[in-house]
């Protein structure tokens, strides 16, 4: 099965409105390919989604939480890597992918989207995920 690790922010994306992001996650809820998380994402997007400016209250922020982590594979990262140089902290979405044994990442990020692939992980938008999914 397909291992997937999503950034952080298609999982903002797919909580806040039904786009691409959104099917993504169907997808991977029906079984489609395996979605694959670490403890670094979850506190990245428990953080986001609880700014204000989304208006989710504590229980709806645990609701999005719960989900996303009924339908994901939680892996440890232990490796460490400086690839993306303008904004460090991308490089945590490649160290999961890599501990996590995924063969691609869906992002919406332009640092990572312009590596196009690290080693023999792809680094693609999530409508290119999903047609190459069909």
């Amino acid at each position: 099965m397909i291992r997937v690790v999503a950034d952080t922010n298609i999982l903002v994306s797919a909580t806040i409105a039904k786009g691409n992001q959104y099917e993504l996650l169907k997808k991977a809820k029906l079984g489609s390919f395996r979605l694959v998380i670490s403890p670094q994402i979850i506190a990245e997007l428990k953080g986001v989604i609880s700014r204000p400016k989304f208006g989710f209250s504590n229980e709806q922020v645990e609701a999005v939480l719960k989900q996303i982590l009924s339908i994901s594979e939680v892996v440890i990262t232990t490796s460490k890597i400086d690839v993306v140089k303008n904004d460090p902290p991308d490089n945590r979405i490649i160290e999961a992918a890599i501990d996590g044994k995924a063969s691609c990442i869906v992002s919406g990020d332009k640092n990572l989207l312009r590596l196009k692939k690290f080693k023999e992980i792809k680094i693609v938008t999530a409508r290119k995920f999903l047609e190459k999914l069909r």
